[in-house]
């Protein structure tokens, strides 16, 4: 169950915006949390929003990485 715990705590979900230009894209991060439901409303309210052709919202899943205790660490 602990683990779980960690996991969780170290989980966290952007909402990206992405800004297509004509040879490549722009990238910035407009929100996050670490609820999955929160951040699926989230997205559906920046898609609605939106009126732009060529700007596109996305969620991404992000892990922190994990941080060892000395005791872990020395084994």
């Amino acid at each position: 169950m602990q683990n779980k715990n960690i996991e969780r705590q170290n989980m966290m979900y952007l909402i990206l915006k992405e800004i297509k230009l004509s040879n490549n894209s722009i990238y910035d991060v407009c929100n996050f949390t670490d609820n999955l439901d929160k951040a699926n409303d989230m997205l559906q309210g920046y898609n609605l929003i939106n009126k732009e052709d060529n700007v596109v919202y996305s969620i991404v899943k992000y892990e922190q990485p994990l941080k060892l205790e000395r005791e872990v660490a020395n084994g």
